[in-house]
């Protein structure tokens, strides 16, 4: 794959670019259902999804029965029957990959780490701005993960206002990230 664009809920700096050829567009969770956000997922290629469907029913109840229409892959940890297009996350792959780590503080790592495993050349970033307080306990081990994709050789490239991007943040080194909880597998 030589491209993947993925995108999180904050602005862009940018219009969001047509899908090139052979290129993916990644989305996640309810972004599609806000309507200022929907037309930046035109074209979508994956959908994610990476909570409990006790979590999605209850948090964002609207996103479930969208999600169960789709005919495209809806990612998730484990096939749903009632999601006819609901695809299973590969864990143990892309942990492999990794040396088993367990620095996911986020879906924000689980698709960079995706995008990575699968062999993608190129990661476009859109609306991953991470300044609000929720989530900048996610931004270090985020920086990590941009880490692992230059020391493989992975162009990622920002479109978005992001703290992952920030001098505030210097990437730190491994071994001074804490192994977490997994986010989606062992937190909601």
């Amino acid at each position: 794959m030589s491209t993947i664009q993925i995108f999180g809920g904050a602005d862009c700096w940018e219009t969001v670019p047509e899908l090139p050829e052979g290129a993916e567009r990644w989305g996640l969770n309810n972004l599609i259902l806000k309507p200022s956000l929907k037309p930046r997922f035109e074209g979508w290629t994956r959908w994610f999804d990476l909570h409990t469907t006790t979590h999605i029913k209850a948090r964002k109840p609207n996103v479930y029965p969208w999600e169960c229409q789709q005919t495209k892959p809806v990612v998730r940890w484990a096939v749903d029957s009632q999601m006819p297009s609901s695809v299973v996350y590969p864990l143990e792959a892309v942990r492999d990959t990794f040396d088993n780590t367990r620095l996911f503080v986020s879906t924000f790592d689980w698709l960079m780490a995706l995008a990575i495993h699968i062999g993608t050349e190129r990661i476009d970033l859109y609306g991953w701005e991470m300044s609000h307080p929720h989530y900048r306990h996610q931004i270090h081990v985020g920086r990590w993960w941009l880490q692992q994709a230059e020391q493989r050789g992975v162009v990622v490239v920002n479109y978005s206002r992001s703290q992952l991007f920030s001098a505030r943040y210097p990437r730190p080194p491994l071994d001074t990230l804490v192994p977490q909880r997994m986010y989606g597998l062992e937190t909601d």
